[in-house]
């Protein structure tokens, strides 16, 4: 559960390292709210892709990179030698995430009351604006990035909307009193979402393997681009 008064960007790495189900992502898409100083860095350190999709793709641009002789160079250079130099302990860190000795949230809290020219908080800050800056440029040269992203995205907001159309079977009127009775009824809003969403993928299964076996290659290549959450 995540307050209301808490940035969602402080669970990401959390929510991801945490996942118990059969399906190990190794890239996650946010949108501009699950971006911050630290996430490209902890993802990648952990082996894992950050790939938001910004609101505002061109002032990240113009903020990371200038135009030199038409050619894009970072408005700063990254500055290697005080990662090299707090190394052991980013190490450190990332083995507390791992072993769930700290949680995300902890970490970034603690960075918050570090001033500004701290060692440890410039290395990370400087690792993930190096990574950052990789990826702008990947995401600015690869369409098919931005498509993945793009549906990425859509995948998720898809979700929520069909969570929202059972949420409101009952005139969209709260039904519960206490924090554990709120905890049940979203439990049990997801489980009926997911039920939802098996039993399309199960049609849709069925309905694939009919047009291959019948060639209607037409009939099938509309279908393989349904989404069982739609």
């Amino acid at each position: 559960m995540i307050g209301a008064n808490e940035h969602e960007s402080h669970f990401i790495y959390d929510l991801l390292y945490s996942n118990t189900s059969d399906i190990k992502p190794d890239i996650l898409s946010t949108d501009t709210h699950g971006v911050n100083h630290v996430n490209f860095a902890l993802l990648d350190l952990s082996g894992y892709t950050f790939a938001p999709r910004y609101a505002n793709v061109g002032g990240v641009i113009d903020d990371l990179f200038n135009m030199q002789n038409e050619q894009l160079a970072l408005k700063t250079p990254i500055d290697i030698a005080v990662i090299e130099s707090q190394w052991d302990v980013v190490q450190r860190i990332m083995i507390s995430l791992q072993r769930k000795t700290t949680t995300q949230a902890a970490l970034v809290r603690k960075l918050s009351g570090y001033p500004k020219d701290h060692p440890l908080l410039k290395a990370i800050t400087e690792y993930n604006r190096l990574v950052k800056a990789l990826y702008i440029l990947n995401y600015m040269g690869d369409e098919k990035l931005r498509k993945y992203v793009q549906r990425a995205l859509n995948r998720g907001e898809a979700y929520h909307q069909l969570r929202r159309a059972i949420a409101s079977v009952n005139g969209n009127r709260f039904r519960c009193s206490t924090d554990y009775e709120i905890e049940l009824w979203n439990d049990c809003a997801r489980l009926l979402t997911n039920a939802i969403i098996y039993f399309n993928s199960l049609v849709l299964s069925k309905l694939l393997v009919h047009f291959e076996n019948t060639k209607q290659n037409d009939m099938l290549t509309l279908t393989q681009r349904v989404s069982p959450v739609a």
